[in-house]
């Protein structure tokens, strides 16, 4: 079993077959509202900017915490992509100030 977890860490260290949480959310917003290549690399760009400033400041786990509610609520209505995550942005933005 050991062996199969190995091959399965470094399949996912070797390819982009185990993205992030991240890519997955941008994936999950461009695929609604159709993002163009800069936008999805834009998106990708906050999460990058977030997450340093996050740990730059012992936020992370407000940050995960963010991340978790987002994934758990996203949803997409009328090609918007709309999330439930007030709570846990305003603690985020708390931490960070």
């Amino acid at each position: 079993m050991k062996a199969l977890h190995l091959i399965v860490a470094l399949t996912c260290l070797f390819t982009a077959g185990c993205g992030s949480l991240e890519s997955d959310l941008c994936d999950y917003k461009c695929d609604c509202e159709g993002c163009s290549d800069r936008e999805y690399d834009e998106c990708l760009d906050r999460y990058d900017y977030r997450y340093e400033d996050a740990d730059r400041r012992g936020c992370l786990d407000r940050y995960d915490e963010l991340l978790a509610c987002e994934d758990d609520t996203g949803i997409c209505r009328d090609y918007k992509w709309d999330i439930a995550c007030k709570g846990e942005r305003d603690a985020l933005d708390r931490c960070l100030r």
